[in-house]
């Protein structure tokens, strides 16, 4: 009987000594590992941008985790397939933070499953850095659990209509974009930025996400003959819209030159170039990271990357959402290596937020604060020419096919 009362008491006081301890642990935090998930398009219409962005922060990971991990611990990333859908999102970021207990999300594909699982991600005060969307919607009002790296649509359409209008003079200007969140977010900024020049678009037309039944758009727009067509899309959809463009030019052989084409850089650029061809010669995409194929390796963490997924994933060419992905992957590492050992998400956050003037060898400079949840505010025009992008530094060198 005091053998057995004297067990008792031992048990309760390791009990006191460990619960504590247990209780009080940050989740996906621990002396070895950090666990940090991600919920993306890995297949469907869209798992090009999934499974690139993923590739660029895995090959940043990988060499972090080889170097020895951030403060002792190695970064282990859990990712699952949400195909694009924002209801699949939603699964998947639950399973996340209710079963894999991450510390953070890092990187998603889209504005629509942002914002589905936007609400979430404040309720249980999970951060998700980085996410592939530069949605208006997503950066205003500042959300404190939503950390972005790149330049937002608003951004990239005003550097269109700055180059179209205010450059090359033209006034007649649609818009083709995805019915959705993401769609519209770049019809609100190209919108805004005609309106700042007293115009409007000429003519909109939409698809849906994850098809590519983009036919009475294209009659739409092909109607009014416009000089430039801003394009929200992906690269499905858009390759469709301008390949079928350009062949019913030729086919009826019609005068009227066709329109520039503006694709924002959600587009997955790359691809993009692939699927147009010989189509895809004068179209335009504004890039939120630097090229890394014609005059981007002047940059140090261009060529950091080009050698990071030559080691880690040799057989994938490297493209500019991986790219993406790589460096906005290099600016979460450096904010947890200055939060410091002991890990918290709100420690994170802050640490973030202190951020001035943070140069990654990109050619920009990342800042943030409590009122601006953006890191990078840098655009870089490109234009597609035989099939490779360069980077696009006068626009009266662009042409009307």
């Amino acid at each position: 009987m005091n053998i057995n009362h004297t067990a008792i008491l031992v048990c309760l006081a390791l009990a006191v000594l460990v619960v504590p301890t247990t209780a009080g642990a940050e989740p996906g935090v621990t002396p070895t590992q950090l666990t940090i998930g991600m919920t993306t398009a890995l297949n469907g219409a869209a798992s090009f941008l999934g499974t690139s962005f993923k590739a660029g922060v895995d090959a940043y990971l990988n060499s972090v985790n080889d170097s020895g991990g951030v403060q002792g611990r190695k970064i282990k990333l859990i990712a699952y397939d949400d195909g694009y859908e924002p209801k699949n999102a939603v699964i998947n970021a639950t399973k996340l933070i209710k079963e894999d207990g991450v510390f953070c999300f890092l990187g998603n594909v889209g504005t629509p499953t942002a914002l589905a699982i936007r609400k979430m991600l404040a309720e249980e005060k999970v951060p998700l850095f980085a996410p592939f969307t530069g949605a208006e919607s997503l950066r205003k009002p500042v959300d404190r659990y939503l950390l972005h790296y790149r330049a937002s649509y608003n951004q990239e359409t005003e550097v269109f209509v700055k180059g179209i209008v205010d450059v090359m003079g033209f006034n007649k200007v649609a818009v083709f974009y995805q019915d959705d969140g993401y769609g519209k977010a770049v019809l609100d900024g190209a919108t805004q930025a005609l309106s700042r020049r007293s115009l409007s678009p000429v003519a909109t037309g939409t698809y849906t996400r994850n098809f590519e039944n983009v036919n009475t758009a294209l009659e739409k727009i092909m109607a009014v003959k416009p000089d430039a067509v801003v394009m929200g899309g992906t690269y499905s959809a858009c390759a469709k819209f301008i390949t079928m463009w350009r062949r019913k030019t030729i086919m009826e052989k019609r005068k009227d030159p066709d329109p520039v084409f503006m694709n924002v850089s959600f587009v997955g650029p790359d691809r993009l170039a692939t699927l147009l061809d010989k189509y895809g010669h004068g179209s335009v995409v504004t890039q939120v990271v630097p090229p890394f194929n014609v005059g981007g390796t002047n940059y140090p963490a261009v060529t950091e990357y080009l050698v990071a997924m030559h080691k880690h994933f040799p057989v994938i060419k490297p493209n500019f959402v991986s790219l993406e992905g790589y460096l906005a992957t290099k600016v979460f590492v450096e904010a947890l290596k200055r939060t410091g050992k002991n890990l918290t998400r709100e420690g994170f956050i802050d640490t973030v937020e202190s951020i001035k003037d943070l140069d990654i060898q990109a050619g920009n400079k990342i800042s943030f604060s409590k009122e601006n949840h953006q890191g990078s505010q840098t655009v870089y025009p490109t234009v597609i020419q035989n099939g490779t992008f360069y980077t696009l530094d006068d626009w009266n060198k662009v042409r009307r096919q």
